[in-house]
Formats: C-alpha cells, structure tokens, sequence
C-alpha cells in the first residue's frame, strides 16, 4: 500500500511538473509572439530603456572594472616568470572582450534586473492591478511583459560594450601603474591580438541573456501566488535561476560558436 502510494505521488508530481514546463513555454511563445507592442507601448518601453540600461550602468562599470584589474593582475604575475609580461594586453583584451564583460554584465543584471522586475510584476498580481487589466480589455503580457522583455534584450548590448570598455582601461591601468608594463607596449599588444572574431563573439551573448533575464523574471512575478512571502520566494528563484541560467548559457554559446568557426 505504501509503496503504491509513493507511485501515485511521483506521478501526480511528474504530471504538475510537466504542466509547469508547457505553462513556460506557453507563456514564452506569447511574449516572443508579441514584441511588436513593444513600438506600440514605447513610453513604457523606452521608460524600461533607463531603468534597465542607465540605472543600472553603474552597477556593470564597477563590476566589470574590478574583475578586469585582477584579471591583469593575476595574469602578470603569471606571465612575469616566463618574459612574456608584453602579452598581457592581448590575453586581458580577448578575456574581457569573449567573456569576462559579457559574463559580469549578465550576471550583475540578472541580479538587478531580474529582481526589479518579478517584485514589480508580481506587486501588480498580489494588488488586483493584472485584474484591471484584463477587465479593461488590455493584455498585460502585450502591456507590460513585452516592453520589459525587449528592453532586457536590447539593453545589454550597449551596456556589454561599455563594461568592456571601461574593464580594459581598468586592465591597462593595473598593467602600467602595479605590474611596470610599458602603456604603449600594452596598447599595440591588444591591437595585435584582437580580430572581428573576438568582437563578433563579445557581442552575440548578450542579447541571449537579456531575452533569458527578461523572460524567466517576468513569468515568475506573473505566475506569482502566496502574498509578500510568494513574492520573496520568487525572487529569490528569479535571481538563482537567471544567475545560473546566464552561466549554462554562456558555456552552450561558446561551444556552439567555437564549433561553428
């Protein structure tokens, strides 16, 4: 009887989970289906614009910055043994570039961004504004998902390329100031080792965590239930699984893209 039992209940929670997985892809396929509202609803989009990308600039400069200046660190005194302290601009240049910016960046929104918008998503449940919605006759996947999600993707370009800006200039103030490598020899080092390749890579991750952030973030604040104490648990599942996701999708990337070129 107990053993019947623990069957019946793997299956009731196969079945729920199997649920759950359409309900996402559901939900998912809408959003995707739907981006063209985000022209539609451009004050709310180009609001979402600075929330996402200005505010949070700061947050990507100083944790790009920081990671860049112990990258070159780290690696000049590696180097420093061997003579080859000349090569650090170009190792530095093509970490940040592939994957130190885009990474950091990623993860620093997913933290922010993704936070920011399940608690306001699911604010808007717990207080019956969803509801008004509908009753009003507006989609609120088409209202409010969409311009989130399409800033998230759009956003993280720009603020890619700034991080990596600001993260060499952090490694090339490192290498000159705390390891004595010669300002010009960095320069013409990084020059010499950075190709379209470099770049094209640098700047097609992105997007991918943008879209990941923006959907996972906004399915658990519209799916939310439970009160305040649904709303910290989502959150908290928010930034776990964007965080996470961001590094599994980093990795998928990187191999598909080094086996393609």
């Amino acid at each position: 009887m107990y053993q019947k039992t623990q069957i019946l209940t793997f299956d009731v929670l196969k079945f729920l989970h199997l649920i759950e997985i359409k309900n996402r892809l559901k939900f998912a396929f809408k959003t995707l289906s739907s981006m063209g509202n985000a022209f539609r609803y451009r004050e709310e989009t180009a609001r979402q614009f600075y929330i996402m990308g200005v505010q949070a600039l700061f947050l990507a400069i100083v944790a790009t910055s920081f990671t860049s200046m112990v990258l070159a660190f780290e690696w000049g005194k590696k180097l420093e043994p061997f003579g080859a302290k000349l090569l650090l601009g170009r190792i530095v240049a093509i970490s940040v570039i592939r994957e130190i910016g885009p990474m950091v960046t990623g993860l620093m929104i997913a933290a922010r961004t993704g936070s920011k918008i399940v608690s306001e998503i699911g604010n808007m449940v717990l207080t019956e504004q969803i509801d008004a919605l509908n009753a009003f006759g507006l989609d609120p996947i088409k209202r409010l998902i969409v311009p989130r999600v399409f800033a998230s993707i759009v956003v993280m370009i720009p603020l890619t390329i700034i991080a990596d800006t600001v993260g060499i200039i952090s490694s090339w103030f490192a290498a000159i100031h705390w390891l004595g490598i010669d300002s010009e020899f960095f320069w013409l080092s990084m020059r010499g080792g950075l190709f379209v390749k470099d770049l094209t890579i640098g700047l097609i991750k992105p997007p991918f965590y943008g879209l990941l952030i923006g959907l996972v973030s906004s399915y658990y604040g519209y799916t939310i239930h439970g009160g305040a104490e649904g709303l910290g648990k989502a959150a908290t599942n928010t930034v776990v699984l964007t965080s996470v996701g961001v590094l599994f999708m980093d990795f998928i990337l990187t191999r598909i893209i080094l086996t393609i070129y």
